[in-house]
């Protein structure tokens, strides 16, 4: 058989595609791979060599585009250079949250501020994401979290409170360079439709305030209403923070129920340390408070407390709640969706609806930033501009007549 007879000529052997580390020789520690996996998604991995042990650990990321992955390898491969010894940290996020809780916000927080965290974590964070690597967490996780607490029916109020939490712990983390980022920065703000609470109406405020005058304790409902003082501020109110002649009382304290417990605590903020200032209304409640304490005999020097249980102690806010707002609320006719706090925006509504200027508010209030009471009076303040513009209009049509 001649040269031209041979059979057809083999195919040539297809190439192996090159990895991203390059051909034809070996990957060194920390250099990491991409590959395609079968289920469509980019796997990463990078092999980092532990300082104490000697030995090789293995970190995967993952992706849904080659780049996507290539990106976060860079991100490993800078902490390795910043930080490394984080990278094979073994730590879950269950275990740091559990650290810091013990050591951070039941240290520097108050207790009520600590239930609502550890109840937080409890309830929305833990149970998908506690088993995470603490030094692997990123955004996609996060994002992915988020996604399934929304299907399960979390509400976007719910869910910006997990956000905001989990956002504090991890901030703490990156103080302590256990991260080199919050990956919480990966996380819209859910949309919350804030809900408009309805202050009372001034016939409404001065039903409740006559149904009050003669209840051992109804001349704190008629206070708050007068005041804009939280219940919290009302119930630690001492007799040395008032003067009657002057017409003025000092927030300085606030009585803190958590646990169980009640505690006396400082205002939060500077702005919770305010003078405010008395009309005749609340001078006359606090003149009646005065009158029965007197004549219960519980002495001012001896009980300095201005609305005291009838042992001379600190209220309880549900005795309070069941044994006299929600009585003298029904015998008001006042609706029960109307809570204790909407007291404080009846002042607010009172006071805008007066023409008082709301940076003036702010500071009686006590909010730390011109925002906060911006934002949850916005929907008052249109109202009083409104008055305002027509005042404006009737001012300028009486002048026309008179030229």
């Amino acid at each position: 058989m001649t040269k031209k007879d041979k059979g057809p000529a083999r195919p040539k052997p297809v190439p192996k595609p090159k990895s991203r580390a390059g051909s034809g020789r070996k990957r060194a520690a920390g250099e990491g791979a991409v590959t395609l996996r079968a289920d469509g998604r980019w796997m990463g991995r990078l092999r980092l060599r532990d300082a104490a042990t000697g030995k090789l650990e293995r970190l995967s990321v993952y992706g849904r585009t080659q780049s996507e992955v290539v990106s976060r390898l860079e991100e490993l491969r800078q902490r390795r250079r910043t930080n490394p010894k984080t990278l094979l940290s073994r730590d879950t996020l269950g275990a740091y949250l559990d650290r810091w809780l013990a050591d951070d916000v039941a240290v520097n927080k108050a207790g009520k501020t600590f239930e609502e965290y550890e109840l937080a974590l409890r309830l929305y964070v833990r149970p998908w994401l506690a088993a995470e690597k603490l030094a692997t967490l990123d955004g996609e996780k996060l994002v992915a979290w988020q996604a399934q607490l929304s299907r399960d029916g979390a509400s976007a109020n719910t869910r910006l409170r997990s956000i905001r939490v989990l956002r504090n712990a991890l901030n703490k983390a990156v103080k302590l360079r256990l991260l080199p980022f919050n990956p919480c920065v990966a996380l819209d703000k859910p949309k919350v439709v804030r809900e408009e609470r309805r202050p009372l109406e001034p016939p409404e405020c001065v039903a409740l305030m006559n149904v009050c005058r003669d209840h051992r304790l109804g001349d704190l409902i008629i206070l708050a209403a007068m005041t804009g003082l939280r219940k919290g501020e009302l119930f630690a109110l001492e007799w040395s923070a008032v003067n009657l002649a002057e017409g003025v009382l000092v927030v300085r304290r606030s009585l803190e129920e958590s646990g169980g417990g009640r505690k006396v605590k400082e205002p939060k903020t500077a702005a919770g340390r305010r003078v405010v200032s008395l009309g005749s209304e609340a001078i006359a409640a606090l003149q009646r408070r005065l009158d029965k304490a007197t004549e219960e005999g519980m002495d001012p020097q001896l009980v300095p407390i201005v609305f005291p249980n009838t042992l001379g102690g600190y209220l309880r806010g549900s005795n309070f709640d069941r044994k006299v707002w929600y009585p003298l609320r029904q015998a008001a006719g006042i609706p029960d969706t109307f809570v204790f706090h909407d007291l404080r925006h009846t002042q607010a509504s009172l006071m805008l609806a007066a023409g008082v200027d709301l940076k003036i508010i702010q500071k009686r209030l006590g909010h730390r930033d011109f925002a906060t009471t911006a934002n949850i009076y916005s929907h008052l303040l249109q109202n009083a501009q409104s008055e305002a513009v027509d005042k404006v209009d009737q001012l300028l049509r009486a002048e026309t007549r008179h030229s």
